[in-house]
């Protein structure tokens, strides 16, 4: 099933760009990397329409009484820098060193809790904060962890080694690889606002007061586990500092069968905790598709 470009596109910015940009952070350094993110942001709002249009469907729903061009632009230069500072932070993970990166985890003790459980349970992320830092902090739980996604060079170099990939493109044979992965107890983890697919593997929820489609995949895995949904972020709270939270266990109720719309209340509890990040870390948001676009327009239709 082919994607749409812009629904596949990890983020803002050719991979032939990133490995430049992260070229000359090893000739300079973590603070040239920093310098470089905030001269890259200004250049790609400046010359890139495509750009500045990527960030607004989010923008004109977070911020609908700022209509001024400079406003505007304003507002999306830090969109752009935060997205680009997040994407430092990674490669100085990568480059010089996990201790170079603070991350905290109030929630710890229920984590530990989670995963101290016989059973697994389904972990979904969303694109807000730095959903690579929640998951390279998986590695410290006795559990395996299965990540669900379509394999690419770029993102899989931001993953753990000991993490297996499920691509969801094969179909019944990734649903059986989902649904193993819980029953062996280990952990499944997947993205909770991206999808391939139509209809029948979305379902509408609220979200910033639209209408947007997400996907009912870990729910439905859920119901037929018994598995509970975390849902996870990693707002960035300081320099080169992230928290990692449980935003909610979402319990699913076992035996909800196949129907989309079944699975309605526990996709609007998603996304009332991503429209809570959002409130509280406006510019930490990095999903650059139109997520309020109907569903006749969504990838695989």
């Amino acid at each position: 099933m082919n994607r749409r470009a812009d629904w596949a596109e990890p983020g803002i910015g050719t991979r032939l760009q990133h490995q430049f940009f992260y070229w000359l952070m090893r000739l300079g350094g973590m603070t040239r990397g920093y310098h470089m993110a905030n001269i890259v942001s200004a250049w790609y709002v400046l010359v890139s329409p495509s750009i500045r249009k990527r960030c607004s469907f989010y923008l004109q729903r977070r911020f609908p009484n700022r209509r001024g061009r400079l406003a505007r632009f304003l507002d999306t230069y830090h969109l752009v820098r935060a997205y680009a500072t997040t994407l430092v932070d990674i490669k100085v993970r990568a480059m010089f060193g996990p201790d170079k990166l603070c991350v905290s985890c109030p929630d710890h003790n229920l984590l530990m809790e989670l995963a101290g459980r016989p059973g697994g349970f389904v972990l979904i992320h969303a694109h807000v904060g730095c959903w690579q830092v929640g998951m390279s902090t998986l590695r410290t739980f006795q559990k395996h962890v299965a990540v669900v996604m379509i394999p690419d060079r770029h993102t899989e170099t931001m993953l753990d080694d000991s993490m297996t990939i499920i691509d969801p493109r094969t179909g019944l044979d990734s649903a059986m690889q989902m649904s193993q992965t819980i029953l062996a107890g280990d952990i499944l983890a997947m993205m909770g606002d991206r999808t391939i697919g139509s209809e029948k593997s979305v379902v509408p929820a609220r979200f910033l007061g639209g209408e947007v489609h997400f996907p009912v995949t870990p729910y439905r895995v859920a119901a037929a586990t018994g598995a509970p949904v975390v849902v996870m972020t990693a707002p960035r709270t300081g320099r080169r500092s992230y928290e990692l939270r449980v935003a909610k266990v979402i319990e699913v109720p076992r035996g909800l069968g196949r129907a989309a719309s079944n699975y309605a209340p526990c996709a609007q509890q998603f996304a009332d905790c991503i429209e809570q990040f959002v409130t509280e870390h406006p510019w930490q948001f990095h999903n650059f598709f139109n997520l309020w676009t109907s569903v006749e327009s969504l990838p695989g239709k």
